[in-house]
């Protein structure tokens, strides 16, 4: 399960890379004919499709109101006791419908998925978050949709906090170059990397690192072992959510970096393979991933959590 998890991870980012809006319900149906108004009010009976907004809503303190989930949401605990509903590209319609929501979050794709909210008016909020002024913007949204604004207004006043944290740790520091990568761990191949716009690059930059493919032209991509060994990573992050790795798997993962011939991360025994859930999810726990990033880029800087 943990190696579906994290390629399904890395599906969801770069699929995701497009970006998002908030969807607007509309009076009439593809097909020209009515659809059935929205319930007013906020939402007592919540879908969320996606692990990052599910993060969210219970952040917000509106768990209690979720009665779906994907079944790639893990955090928090309490989820655990929430019906899965399938995932972002095969959802149970079916289930969905049965639930009886009266709201969906959505993260991405799901065309059919919208067709049947919009069929039986359920309103639709497509979380935006591709950087951390969007993961701020969906906890403001979500916040005031759900009627809980002054706990997003605290949430983010938190989260703004504890990254400004981090990166007053790490001021002045030498700035390594960082190469973050996400791919399976049977071999080195299908490597993909994030560009200079995404969370993740913010991230590495208020850690104290220097995204060495923050000049990609797109915000996930797939690059070759030439182009990184032409980028001479000082620290390689390997992320791999969800995998149960002991260390012996994560040194066998580490040491395939050896092939490639001469590398200052290799070299330096600075090539690490993080398996936590939070890695690679646009949520409120952005401030776990900078915080862990800052204690392998300088630790001697990273106070402890």
């Amino acid at each position: 399960m943990g190696r579906k998890l994290a390629k399904t991870a890395i599906l969801c980012l770069v699929t995701l890379a497009a970006g998002a809006g908030v969807w607007r319900w509309s009076a009439r149906q593809p097909d020209g004919g009515p659809a059935a108004a929205p319930s007013a009010g906020p939402p007592q009976r919540i879908v969320a499709m996606a692990p990052s907004t599910t993060e969210i809503v219970f952040a917000l303190g509106a768990g209690h109101r979720v009665v779906g989930v994907s079944r790639f949401c893990t955090h928090p605990p309490a989820v655990a006791g929430v019906p899965t509903i399938g995932g972002q590209h095969d959802p149970d319609l079916e289930q969905i419908v049965a639930l009886r929501p009266d709201l969906v979050v959505l993260r991405g794709a799901g065309a059919a998925l919208r067709q049947v909210c919009r069929e039986h008016g359920i309103r639709i909020y497509e979380d935006p978050s591709q950087t951390l002024a969007d993961v701020h913007q969906a906890i403001g949204e979500l916040g005031a949709l759900l009627g809980r604004g002054d706990e997003a207004e605290a949430l983010n006043a938190r989260l703004h906090r504890e990254l400004d944290a981090v990166a007053a740790r790490v001021a002045g520091r030498p700035r390594p170059r960082v190469l973050l990568t996400m791919r399976g761990p049977e071999r080195l191949m299908n490597i993909h990397t994030v560009g200079g716009t995404p969370f993740l690059s913010e991230l590495i930059q208020i850690a104290g690192g220097r995204n060495v493919f923050a000049d990609l032209n797109v915000d996930y991509g797939e690059v070759s072992v030439e182009e990184i060994l032409a980028r001479s990573p000082e620290v390689i992050v390997e992320a791999m959510p969800g995998l149960d790795l002991d260390d012996e798997q994560r040194a066998a993962v580490a040491g395939q970096w050896q092939a490639l011939g001469p590398l200052p991360a290799v070299e330096q025994g600075r090539v690490h393979v993080l398996t936590a859930d939070h890695l690679l999810l646009p949520s409120p726990r952005v401030t776990h991933t900078a915080r862990l990033l800052a204690a392998l880029f300088h630790p001697g800087a990273s106070a402890d959590e």
